[in-house]
């Protein structure tokens, strides 16, 4: 696949799923789930909710709008997730309301698909930055990121 063919089938898929408006209807619905969640919730240290959502849907815009797939290893996204050890429990909760965010929005198939299917192999490369944290400070746990 030539680099011309890769740039339109991130286009395609950009537009596809909605675009801007989708990526920012969809962190705002995700956090709206979050703020209500038991296991997600506590750990932002400010529940300021509406930043959140703004942060997270100008990493998607970046991302798949401007085609920057740098924006993937961007260090401060990696430094967001280092700070605690992010368990097993909780990147599936992750993964089940960003899941839902999208089914209550009626989210676009099967570009929604797509999208979690890139979630959740995001999600278990961030569950490994906080991993690699954990253990620098010398964090020990068990597979399932609870502690020893």
């Amino acid at each position: 696949m030539s680099r011309a063919d890769v740039d339109q089938r991130v286009d395609d898929f950009y537009a596809g799923i909605g675009g801007e408006n989708f990526f920012r209807a969809l962190a705002d619905r995700f956090y709206e789930l979050v703020s209500e969640d038991d296991l997600l919730a506590p750990l932002f240290p400010v529940a300021d909710w509406p930043r959140q959502a703004e942060r997270l849907a100008a990493h998607y815009i970046q991302l798949y709008g401007d085609n920057d797939l740098t924006a993937a290893w961007d260090p401060h996204l990696h430094q967001a997730h280092s700070h605690w050890l992010i368990t097993r429990e909780q990147r599936l909760r992750w993964l089940a309301l960003m899941k839902r965010a999208g089914e209550l929005m009626q989210a676009p198939e099967p570009h929604f698909t797509e999208f979690m299917t890139i979630m959740k192999i995001a999600s278990g490369e961030m569950m490994a930055v906080s991993r690699g944290a954990a253990i620098a400070r010398g964090e020990r746990f068990h597979w399932d990121g609870t502690e020893k």
